[in-house]
């Protein structure tokens, strides 16, 4: 749609009067990688985790002519730069798309999924053993952590933007919208979620204070078909917290969707 793609992270400068070549700026280098091609319509689309990735990733492999059965979905996993953009596919794409999330959702849905229900990411002690920690832990340990170490689990999604600005910006709290619009532009998005294993729309959802419940604790209640609602994961500490961490993301959601489905 554009007739010129400016890019937000290539002109990083090192002094005054000098920049920081591309081979050695690490922002441009990350962003590019999350820059995914979907070859039959020209796109471009920047991922980000925990934002519908899986089920986007999955329709890129079907557009793309690499996948056709659903049973097929692990290949993803093990696949994530194959469809990596080149610099002139991100330049001279015909459109350009990236979903936002809820920096509030994002961060207390990692917890629960990454962290609590499947554990495939440990928070360990300085010796190497095992912490079970509670969501109110967790996003100290973010705040903690050096912006560019963070996991891209929870690292903040403005970091994954490539394009200063993107044709269309979606969010995941009206992501029906995105699959009528994608599909108006030839891209069929093929929804991932129960064959993944991380639908949790058939478990009942529970209101509360839960900010302080350990991850082991949170397991048990999913066992038991009980999970907390995003909200209860929340006091005023928490709401405080991810205002200090991801200010950018709220900022970056709210100029293209307002604040009508923003957590808090």
């Amino acid at each position: 749609m554009n007739s010129k793609r400016l890019l937000i992270n290539a002109e990083l400068k090192a002094g005054k009067y000098h920049y920081v070549p591309i081979s050695k700026n690490d922002l441009f280098a990350f962003s590019s990688t999350y820059a995914l091609s979907i070859y039959p319509i020209d796109a471009i689309y920047t991922f980000i985790p925990k934002n519908a990735c899986s089920t986007l990733r999955y329709s890129i492999a079907v557009a793309n002519g690499f996948l056709e059965d659903i049973d097929d979905i692990g290949w993803i996993h093990s696949n994530n730069k194959t469809f990596i953009s080149t610099q002139r596919e991100i330049a001279l794409a015909k459109y350009t798309f990236v979903v936002l999330r809820c920096p509030y959702t994002r961060v207390a849905s990692c917890f629960l999924d990454v962290i609590a229900y499947r554990k495939f990411i440990k928070v360990n002690d300085s010796k190497g053993e095992r912490l079970s920690i509670n969501f109110n832990e967790f996003l100290l340990i973010i705040k903690s952590q050096i912006r560019s170490d963070r996991n891209i689990h929870w690292r903040n999604q403005s970091d994954f933007l490539h394009y200063q600005k993107y044709d269309e910006y979606f969010s995941l709290e009206s992501f029906s919208k995105a699959i009528d619009l994608l599909d108006d532009h030839g891209f069929k998005v093929h929804d991932t979620r129960s064959v993944i294993k991380n639908d949790l729309s058939s478990l009942e959802k529970v209101d509360g204070d839960f900010s302080k419940i350990k991850d082991v604790d949170l397991k048990k209640m999913k066992n038991e078909g009980i999970v907390p609602s995003y909200k209860s994961m929340f006091s005023n500490a928490e709401i405080e917290l991810v205002k200090e961490i991801y200010s950018d993301d709220i900022n970056l959601y709210k100029s293209h969707f307002g604040d009508k489905d923003l957590l808090f």
